[in-house]
């Protein structure tokens, strides 16, 4: 089953290792309750992705809001951390191509 996280997207890494393509996307986000007085600044997570989640971010360069899409992958220990399978496509708001005539 595929979630969305909404989050801060910081940034994206693909690394090559002996051939095999890994992938890992750092979010940010402003720290709450208890976090909030050990943090300055945003609170950064990086998470594991599959690597076409970097060709979808080709147009990404500084911090943006964006939608993720994720499932749950078993992690150590017999618990479950997201992984990143896509990008939900920014929608363009539409703009009136008339303007008024000013005569």
């Amino acid at each position: 089953m595929q979630f969305e996280i909404p989050t801060t997207l910081l940034g994206c890494r693909l690394v090559n290792v002996d051939g095999n393509k890994y992938c890992s996307v750092y979010t940010g986000q402003m720290p709450e309750g208890d976090n909030a007085n050990n943090f300055r600044g945003y609170e950064v997570t990086k998470l594991s992705a599959d690597p076409v989640v970097f060709d979808q971010l080709a147009d990404h360069k500084t911090p943006t809001e964006r939608r993720l899409l994720a499932v749950l992958k078993m992690a150590a220990g017999g618990k479950s951390q997201p992984y990143i399978v896509g990008v939900v496509p920014e929608s363009k708001t539409a703009t009136s191509t008339s303007k008024p005539d000013n005569k």
